[in-house]
Parts: structure tokens; C-alpha cells; sequence
């Protein structure tokens, strides 16, 4: 089985110790990719650039000031506003689960109720509407 990219990246950072070093590291793509923000990375998604704006922000239910806040990066979503957009866009879960971390909220976790509904609408490219008549189905809190 092949380690994972995190591990290999561990094992080059635990050999550095000058500043050149850290330096070529921080630029290696896997690094570097991995510091962008939310709204660097949701608006760099396929699935993003090829909706219309208008559209994303309609499907979300999002106001139009907060999401423009949002992706200019001088308000932070909170976790059930990330899930919206990622619906919205259609994103995959592993692409969700990026936009959770990035923008600081807990990702889904599959021994929580609600997050395991909230993972299954994801796989089935659920939108936000029909996601939250399955939450209400199972006695959910629908997103907010």
C-alpha cells in the first residue's frame, strides 16, 4: 500500500533544518496547494468557474453581499454556509471536505447523525433544498 502524501512530506520536513530547505519545501505544489484559503480554492474548482455566479449564489440561498464578503475574504463562513456552497457547486465530498478544512470548520464526521445524512447528500449531488427536506426527513436541523 502506498503511504499517503502527508507522510511523505513528514518524513522530507523531519530531515530539514536550515532555512533554504524550508524554503524549496514551501514550494513544492503538494505544500503550496495546501495553503491556499476558502475562497482561493472554492472559486479554483472546475465545478465553480463553469457555473454562473448568479446561479451558485441563487442555489446556495446565500445573500448576495455575504457571499461577495465571503470570496473577497473579509467574512469567514461558517460550517453549514461552506456545505450550501459546496452543494450548490455540486462538489464531490472530497472537494467538500477541503473547503471545510480551509475555511476553518469541522469536516463531516461519520459517526454523527447528522453528518452522515449531510455526507450522503453530497455523494448523491444533492442540492441545498433537497438536502434539507433529508435532514428534516430524519429530525435534523436543516442548514443554515
Amino acid at each position: 500500500m502506498e503511504e499517503s502524501t502527508t507522510s511523505n512530506l513528514a518524513k522530507v520536513l523531519k530531515n530539514i533544518d536550515t532555512a533554504q530547505e524550508m524554503e524549496h519545501y514551501m514550494e513544492l505544489p503538494e505544500v503550496m496547494n495546501s495553503c491556499q484559503t476558502f475562497p482561493e480554492y472554492f472559486r479554483s474548482l472546475p465545478a465553480v468557474q463553469e457555473m454562473d455566479t448568479g446561479e451558485l449564489i441563487r442555489s446556495s440561498g446565500l445573500e448576495r453581499s455575504y457571499y461577495y464578503q465571503v470570496m473577497k475574504g473579509t467574512r469567514s463562513p461558517g460550517r453549514d454556509k461552506v456545505l450550501r456552497l459546496c452543494l450548490a457547486a455540486g462538489l464531490n465530498l472530497k472537494e467538500t471536505t477541503r473547503a471545510l478544512e480551509l475555511s476553518g470548520n469541522a469536516v463531516l464526521y461519520p459517526r454523527k447523525r447528522r453528518d452522515i445524512i449531510l455526507t450522503v447528500a453530497v455523494n448523491q449531488m444533492a442540492d441545498v433544498d433537497d438536502t434539507n427536506l433529508l435532514l428534516f426527513k430524519y429530525g435534523e436541523k436543516p442548514l443554515g
